[in-house]
């Protein structure tokens, strides 16, 4: 009997260690490994200003501006984005969800634009996002009932 206590001695010490006085006991296994965090989605990078370079429709027909840089769109905080739309400038609100996007109402200033602006395509188009997604340094709007998607290109590295 005298030989067990010697080594017993060292297993409830080690117990004792592991837990620590007053610490609370945690569930699960030890060697358990760490429950699957959900996939982050690409981050909307807020502040930049994306250029329209065209639209392309299931049809195969493209609309593209003449002057990208009239055409924009500026995500904000606060799930607002600004829109220029040739000679006029306004927001709207915006919702993501993964790959889902969608775009309130745009507020709009009404001036008239020259002859051959796109500004009425742009809007349109915009008003028919569905989705998002990333090609290499591009943005790339879907639109719905997979109808084509509008290519945007921003400045940012």
């Amino acid at each position: 009997m005298r030989r067990l206590i010697p080594l017993a001695l060292p297993f409830a010490l080690a117990a004792c260690a592991a837990t620590g006085i007053g610490s609370p006991v945690l569930p699960g296994h030890v060697n358990a490994p760490p429950p699957s965090m959900p996939v982050a989605e690409d981050p909307l990078p807020l502040g930049v200003v994306w250029s329209w370079q065209g639209t392309q429709m299931s049809d195969d027909a493209r609309l593209a501006p003449d002057a990208p840089e009239r055409y924009t769109l500026q995500f904000l905080p606060g799930g607002t984005v600004s829109v220029r739309a040739d000679c006029n400038r306004g927001n709207a609100s915006y919702v993501r969800n993964g790959n889902a996007l969608g775009f309130g109402p745009i507020a709009l200033t009404r001036m008239m634009c020259p002859p051959g602006s796109r500004d009425g395509e742009f809007l349109k188009g915009l008003g028919a996002v569905s989705g998002l997604l990333f090609r290499g340094s591009d943005l790339v709007l879907t639109l719905k009932v997979d109808s084509g998607s509008m290519r945007f290109t921003s400045s940012r590295p």
